[in-house]
């Protein structure tokens, strides 16, 4: 029985809209149902293995496989299998996510704490016959307790995002890799740190309880980061009854521990660490493509039997080509889920879509390649244009070197890609071109196509590739709106932009924050140049008002700003060569967000290594070092000129005096400060504005008043006691005694 089933007339859906809408957004499974491939077999010998061990040493074992082969969602399926286990075998599973926390120090006060609550866990569980472990596993709190003590003797307080520490208060620094000695950088450990990690082995050995670690895309840390890692699996946290499950992809891994450590061979460090490697199951060509026949059977039905016809042979011949991942099936179909229901009622070709949604996700290149083929044919249909000679040679030049050299080697793949473009014809002849572009089409043909509608129809090709789609959270007249604004200018854009997000969405989302999530995303990645240029100018004037209409909280996931930001390398990359120096100019000079570009600007200044220890690669940046060397010009000058209340009026204060100072002028950012806090009220006021929020699970959100934020503009000791003076002054008490708890609190 065929999947695909023509649906029946006009107007009735296989599905309703907010059935199709779910979307998996590329997320891992995590339950043995969402399995699709057979991975739960593996994951079921894998937490076997671990559980069944007779010795309690320590084991490292990797999961290995290429980006988008399911790594995460094997050892999620490993994780879910090792909770059905029965309480007697059941390990404690810790999930380790380095790529949240910022620095060395902080990894190695995360995973003790990690460790420390697993404990804890087994300490405090029920049952008589879980309570002989609960008095070992208390003796192994002690033992974790002191040896980490040794580590606590000195540093600055480490506050780790999103969680309080189970380890308080924990004090760390950059002093911590000189405590652990020998145990991370080879020289002779202190002795007093043996003893107790001696202890500690003995403690989890008597403890008889086994601790599984879970570290997922141990290969997308920073190079540096993902070497602390393993060093910290290998030396430092090496210890009896604890069994790391290390998720990376092999080659990555490699190539990152060479390029940082300067070993030879990368492999061979790994296997110096990693005892067990299991690599990720391939699945079969046609699992994948059969497993996207029958997702997309849930979201879409044919019209009639010609449209499934075409459907079938479209999976068999381009999906052997795209589909060659899990990641590649999800995506593709998430792309289906979000894009059928606003082109449906349009009553389009499905099966035109699918193809072209299947090379976006494989070969996002040859995708641009054909929306500008059919840009061009629909102008030469409709007369508008007449198509040189050269110029059909050099897109054909452009579509060959767009790909392998042998990608159109197999005659029946390229008469399959031709039949599916106006004027694209296969050319079989020995020695001549692989395609004839822009023939002629006669009118049967045309016509013919126009009353399907399908991808070759002059009349229907741009709807294939067109913004104009609303979003599952955005309705029809939202987004037209938004896209008729940024078509208008850069002003009616902003306007538009702030008119979305005002509406609220669903949770803590705004319809701005959904916008931005689309316009940035998989579905929307095509924007013309002056479109691009509309939207930067309104992001430049209008983010910080957006941020006021609903203030970012200290401790998200993912803000508005992320979104913003997100969609920046995409809006630059549209701009015209000509133009995008004077645009990226007039952003920075002339941008009313001066928090916002504030924003950007401090993102470019580690990017570039210009500051801090947070340098990217250059593809990863998103202007050239010459671009930064202007934006950086033009915003020390801002902030030179700046008045006082100017600054207040800004959502971030605090982020702009950093910024001032990494730009290269630490005097001016100081001598603003110390400038206009010159009198009790300017002190008073000028506190208020560059306080900072940090969160706790007893006190929820709270502002403080921290040293290291506070002392490179100012003399903090001395600024503090200003304020202690003034609580009992009888106008600025009150605010003084609010400031004096927010010192108080940032010691804690």
């Amino acid at each position: 029985m065929s999947l695909f089933r023509p649906h029946p007339r006009k107007g009735h859906t296989a599905l309703s809209v907010k059935e199709v809408l779910v979307i998996d957004g590329d997320r891992a499974i995590e339950l043995p149902d969402q399995d699709k491939l057979g991975f739960r077999d593996v994951a079921i010998q894998i937490a076997n293995a671990v559980v069944a061990r007779s010795t309690a040493e320590g084991l490292v074992i990797s999961i290995e496989g290429e980006w988008g082969s399911g790594k995460s969602s094997l050892l999620n399926l490993v994780a879910a299998e090792l909770g059905k286990l029965p309480d007697a075998n059941r390990p404690t599973t810790i999930s380790f996510q380095p790529w949240l926390i910022g620095n060395r120090d902080a990894l190695i006060a995360k995973l003790f704490d990690e460790l420390f609550k697993g404990l804890k866990l087994v300490a405090t569980s029920k049952g008589d016959h879980r309570s002989a472990n609960a008095e070992e596993a208390q003796k192994a709190i002690d033992a974790l307790e002191k040896f980490v003590g040794v580590l606590c003797k000195s540093g600055s307080l480490i506050e780790i995002v999103g969680d309080a520490s189970a380890i308080a208060p924990l004090k760390w620094s950059g002093k911590i890799l000189k405590a652990l000695g020998g145990m991370v950088g080879g020289r002779k450990a202190d002795p007093q740190l043996s003893d107790l990690k001696s202890q500690l082995d003995i403690a989890l050995r008597k403890l008889d309880h086994r601790f599984i670690i879970m570290v997922d895309d141990l290969d997308r840390l920073e190079p540096k980061e993902a070497i602390e890692v393993l060093r910290l699996v290998r030396s430092v946290v090496d210890l009896p009854n604890i069994v790391y499950l290390l998720s990376f992809d092999g080659d990555i891994l490699a190539h990152n521990i060479r390029q940082v450590s300067g070993v030879q061979d990368g492999q061979a460090y790994l296997e110096k660490i990693v005892q067990l490697t299991i690599p990720v199951p391939k699945p079969e060509q046609f699992q994948l493509r059969q497993w996207f026949s029958e997702e997309l059977s849930q979201i879409a039905n044919v019209k009639n039997e010609d449209e499934r016809t075409r459907l079938v042979s479209i999976i068999d011949t381009e999906g052997v080509r795209q589909l060659r991942t899990p990641r590649a099936v999800t995506r593709s179909l998430d792309a289906m889920r979000f894009i059928w229901p606003a082109l449906q009622p349009l009553d389009i070709d499905l099966a035109d879509l699918v193809w072209l949604q299947l090379i976006k996700t494989g070969n996002p290149r040859l995708y641009r390649w054909i929306e500008d083929y059919c840009l061009a044919a629909t102008a030469l249909s409709l007369g508008t244009v007449r198509i040189a000679d050269s110029t059909k040679k050099s897109e054909l030049a452009k579509l060959i070197e767009l790909n392998n050299d042998d990608y159109f080697s197999d005659e029946y793949y390229r008469f399959a890609f031709a039949e599916q473009l106006p004027g694209l014809e296969a050319n079989f002849q020995e020695n001549g071109p692989l395609f004839e572009l822009f023939t002629h089409v006669n009118e049967p043909t045309r016509d013919d196509s126009i009353r399907k509608k399908r991808l070759a129809s002059p009349d229907h090709s741009r709807l294939f590739f067109s913004l104009k789609l609303p979003s599952h959270a955005l309705d029809g007249t939202d987004f037209r709106s938004f896209w008729q604004a940024i078509n208008e200018g850069p002003s009616e854009t902003g306007k538009a932009l702030i008119s979305l997000c005002q509406k609220h969405s669903s949770g803590s989302l705004s319809k701005g924050d959904i916008l931005l999530e689309r316009l940035a995303g998989e579905t929307h990645n095509i924007i013309e140049s002056e479109q691009a240029k509309h939207i930067s100018v309104a992001l430049s004037d209008r983010m910080d008002e957006a941020y006021k209409l609903n203030p970012l909280e200290a401790f998200a996931f993912r803000t508005l700003w992320d979104r913003a930001l997100r969609l920046m390398p995409l809006l630059l990359k549209s701009l015209e060569p000509e133009t995008r120096s004077e645009t990226v100019n007039n952003l920075f000079s002339e941008g009313a967000a001066l928090s916002w570009l504030t924003h950007v600007f401090r993102r470019e200044i580690f990017a570039h290594g210009r500051f801090g220890d947070r340098e990217r690669l250059p593809q990863d940046w998103l202007f050239s070092d010459e671009e930064l060397d202007t934006i950086t010009s033009i915003m020390l000058q801002r902030y030179q000129k700046m008045t006082k209340l100017e600054f207040f009026e800004t959502p971030t204060p605090i982020s702009l005096l950093f910024a001032w100072k990494q730009g290269g002028d630490a005097n001016g950012a100081r001598q603003f400060v110390e400038g206009n806090i010159q009198t009790d009220k300017e002190l008073v006021e000028m506190l208020e504005h560059l306080s900072s929020t940090v969160s706790s699970s007893d006190r929820g959100l709270y502002h403080v008043l921290k040293e290291e934020n506070l002392s490179p503009f100012l003399v903090y000791d001395v600024v503090q006691a200003r304020v202690l003076s003034l609580t009992t002054h009888p106008d600025l008490g009150k605010r003084a005694e609010d400031l004096a708890e927010q010192f108080r609190l940032a010691t804690e």
